[in-house]
């Protein structure tokens, strides 16, 4: 395993870095310790290991990540996905919070965890694998969430080309929490076959999805897959008539069991690389980039835009807190949250 290490930034006397890691099967993987942004994905091609494919979107410059405004590739909390109209009541107290997404709250609030400098606090290898712990203290109040918030991220890269992400949160109030990583990939690469992620395949091993209103809040109930454009459970193209139907921002029910278990896998049908997740969290949260905008620059040059990237997002049910049939978001004092997910890399699909 190579390992680097190098400082890009330093904001109001804090430390940026970029980690760098690449095993021994030449799959890398770069993030930044600036809410976690994770900057570039390696894939080799499996009949020429010294050629590549950057498989991630992102700026051309790790710390661009500061300015951004669609949650590339960053942790996302305190709370991930939509609180409807951006309030909650947790121990007969309400509490309203920043209403970033129209009456609603989004992926932590205006300046959530991925506008946090996390503390870089160790890199260890261990045989085959590296494991790097970020953490990041979350005041009483901030975005008015209650309870001092400690939370440790995990990310582990290994031989078997495993990405794992791992948080771990205790609070001295009760409070609320859902971690998750809003990672954009593109599959097709940024070379040859760079262009929206038509031509991907997805398959999801979830027979229901949290059904919603327009708002993409979820009303409480569950709608089956079969015969919707949700229905993923055998593997299916990503079509165009899909993307221009409106595309898939849902939740998906992935895992009842809460154990460790494969949820989903997505692939480029051009290029052969794609992922496998895992996870131990109950929800999966499938997204087309439908509500990107029309232009960012990205890296190597490329203009980035609607439907360039795909999203699978690890997660407790969206607006959980408000919904009393599904499974609740509230971290108690003295208790600890963990969520936990490995993403297979691959180039062989």
């Amino acid at each position: 395993m190579n390992i680097k290490k190098k400082k890009i930034s330093e904001i109001s006397g804090q430390k940026v870095f970029l980690v760098s890691i690449t095993n021994d099967n030449n799959f890398s993987i770069s993030f930044s310790n600036f809410g976690g942004y994770i900057h570039q994905v390696l894939i080799p091609y499996q009949n020429n290991p010294e050629e590549f494919e950057d498989v991630i979107l992102g700026y051309e410059e790790p710390i661009e990540c500061v300015n951004d405004k669609s949650f590339f590739n960053v942790i996302t909390g305190r709370v991930c996905n939509r609180i409807k109209d951006a309030e909650f009541v947790l121990n007969n107290k309400k509490y309203t919070l920043n209403n970033n997404n129209g009456l609603n709250h989004l992926h932590g609030g205006s300046v959530g965890f991925n506008k946090k400098i996390w503390s870089l606090d160790s890199i260890q290898e261990d045989g085959d694998e590296v494991t790097v712990s970020m953490s990041y203290h979350s005041p009483h109040l901030e975005e008015n969430y209650p309870g001092n918030l400690a939370c440790i991220t995990q990310y582990k890269f290994n031989n078997s080309n495993e990405f794992s992400i791992c948080y771990s949160a205790t609070t001295d109030e009760d409070t609320i929490i859902n971690i998750t990583n809003h990672n954009y990939w593109n599959f097709h690469g940024h070379k040859e076959y760079y262009g929206k992620i038509l031509n991907h395949s997805v398959q999801i091993y979830g027979e229901e999805v949290c059904e919603v209103e327009n708002d993409l809040i979820p009303n409480g109930s569950f709608l089956n897959v079969k015969n919707t454009k949700y229905d993923f459970i055998n593997s299916n193209d990503i079509s165009q008539n899909l993307l221009t139907e409106g595309g898939i921002d849902i939740n998906y029910v992935v895992n009842n069991e809460r154990v460790m278990k494969p949820v989903g896998r997505t692939w480029s049908n051009l290029t052969r690389m794609g992922v496998e997740y895992s996870s131990d969290q109950p929800g999966l949260q499938f997204y087309t980039g439908g509500n990107m905008h029309p232009e960012y620059k990205g890296k190597y040059s490329r203009v980035y835009g609607k439907n360039y990237g795909l999203c699978m997002e690890t997660q407790l049910f969206p607006d959980a807190i408000n919904q009393a049939n599904f499974e609740s978001p509230i971290l108690k004092a003295g208790d600890q949250y963990t969520s936990n997910t490995i993403i297979k890399l691959s180039n062989n699909f």
